[in-house]
């Protein structure tokens, strides 16, 4: 039961770490495309 709580914990991690990089991508690329279609 003991050993299973580190790979829980660095699975979460991960998880955490992909969903907030596909996120900020996802926010900095609305954010080209406002600022790109603003500029034309």
């Amino acid at each position: 039961m003991n050993s299973l709580w580190p790979r829980i914990t660095i699975f979460a991690v991960l998880a955490l770490l992909l969903a907030l990089t596909w996120w900020g991508w996802h926010q900095g690329g609305l954010a080209l495309l406002q600022l790109g279609m603003g500029t034309c």
